[in-house]
């Protein structure tokens, strides 16, 4: 059976956590003819960080994103093409999808290697995470629903693993449409938190075909080396950023404000304070820099850097004491690791994460950020820190469990489907 991954982001380190744990369960489950469809395939050429495996990829659907390193005029030629993509060739494959036809012209539309990878493929599975809402795009128009679209459009079983879907706030009626397509003619659905099933239900999508299960990352926790308790690690506080939403520069003055005393207190509680970029094209260092700068003792912080591999982010994260995480996967690495932490919530599937470990009032909506109300998490992670620390080793451990059993059976489902639809031609 051949697989292709899709919605799979060269340069967030998330995605490539999410991708290492999806092709370790494929292998487990005996499946090898694997190709992935990235954002930036050249990210993957430089640095592999996938099991020992052998893996093809290839671009988007849409097309390569952002080249390495790029000029100027790679930057210009790449806004030029973000645009066609978006008011052009998106509403065109949205309106073939939703007409139920696969027209010709998408061959010249859309990338020829991911046509290939599709037209070749006997099922196709996102990556996990969160590609269904228009939280990253009001316009909806991003290359993660293009691509399930095409999917679908190529009659293929598509996989949704480990999602969370939703909020939606709509701008063109087409594009509720055609999400509500996506969702319904999916083979499987996973979710990963309870919010998710409700906004399916809003958009009066049946939940037959949706189960739910745990966050990807979380089937990472046999990578983990050591498992001390966070009162014998050294006293680093790691801390991570997320950079959305901030183009005001009073909100994004506000949230450095916020995290550097937070980081001036760690400072005078005896921490040492380590900076964990998200993103390997480094959207995160301006930030990650203006906080250590603009702290009380910067020779106590350091920016983790070398772009570490799944693995090592994710030990470097467990031997950390305490942690703050803003961005999802920090959050999710940090709770793998049985590491302490505040958790900053953007989005309310984080607050649910800590939920789920008990943890809950460990976390503050970012709407209710300020530099008091981290120090006052802060000072109670730190107090707790080893009873944190055995609710998220019990409960991590489970959830791994629960993560390579219901990839298991996704694939064991879809086995099936095929096998039956084979029979049905043959007959």
């Amino acid at each position: 059976m051949k697989v292709l991954i899709i919605n799979q982001c060269a340069t967030n380190k998330g995605d490539r956590a999410v991708l290492f744990l999806v092709l370790k369960e494929l292998e487990r489950n005996g499946l090898k003819d694997i190709v992935v469809s990235t954002t930036i395939p050249k990210y993957w050429e430089d640095n592999p960080d996938v099991p020992d495996m052998e893996v093809k990829f290839v671009p988007w659907g849409w097309g390569p994103g952002r080249k390495k390193n790029p000029s100027f005029l790679d930057k210009v030629t790449y806004r030029i093409k973000s645009n066609i993509r978006r008011r052009i060739i998106f509403p065109i494959i949205r309106n073939a999808l939703l007409a139920g036809k696969k027209p010709g012209y998408i061959s010249i539309l859309c990338n020829k290697e991911y046509l290939n990878a599709l037209d070749q493929s006997d099922i196709v599975i996102s990556t996990g995470g969160h590609h269904v809402t228009t939280i990253i795009a009001g316009c909806m128009a991003t290359g993660q629903i293009l691509d399930m679209a095409l999917a679908l459009i190529y009659d293929k079983p598509l996989l949704l693993w480990s999602q969370s879907i939703g909020t939606f706030d709509f701008k063109d009626p087409k594009n509720k449409l055609m999400v509500q397509k996506i969702l319904s003619e999916a083979s499987q659905i996973f979710i990963r938190d309870i919010a998710s099933e409700l906004e399916i239900k809003k958009l009066g999508v049946s939940v037959d075909h949706v189960h739910k299960t745990r966050e990807s990352v979380f089937g990472l926790y046999e990578l983990v080396k050591a498992r001390i308790k966070p009162s014998e690690r050294e006293a680093v506080m790691g801390l991570s950023v997320w950079t959305g939403r901030k183009a005001d520069p009073k909100v994004r003055q506000h949230y450095i404000d916020s995290l550097v005393m937070l980081v001036n207190h760690a400072i005078d509680a005896g921490y040492k304070i380590l900076f964990f970029p998200m993103e390997l094209e480094g959207y995160d260092l301006p930030f990650l820099r203006d906080i250590m700068n603009n702290c009380q003792n910067k020779q106590r912080c350091k920016i983790l850097e070398d772009w570490p591999n799944t693995t090592e982010h994710i030990n470097a994260l467990s031997r950390c004491r305490i942690f703050t995480g803003h961005k999802t996967h920090s959050v999710i690495f940090s709770l793998t690791t049985a590491t302490p932490l505040v958790a900053i919530a953007y989005h309310k599937k984080t607050v649910d994460f800590m939920t789920q470990f008990g943890i809950e009032d460990y976390a503050i909506p970012e709407e209710n950020l300020t530099g008091s109300r981290l120090i006052e998490i802060f000072d109670n992670v730190n107090s707790n820190l080893d009873a944190i620390n055995q609710k998220e080793e019990q409960t991590a451990l489970r959830f791994s469990r629960q993560v390579v059993d219901d990839f298991a059976k996704m694939i064991e489902q879809s086995k099936k489907l095929i096998s039956t639809g084979r029979e049905d031609i043959s007959q």
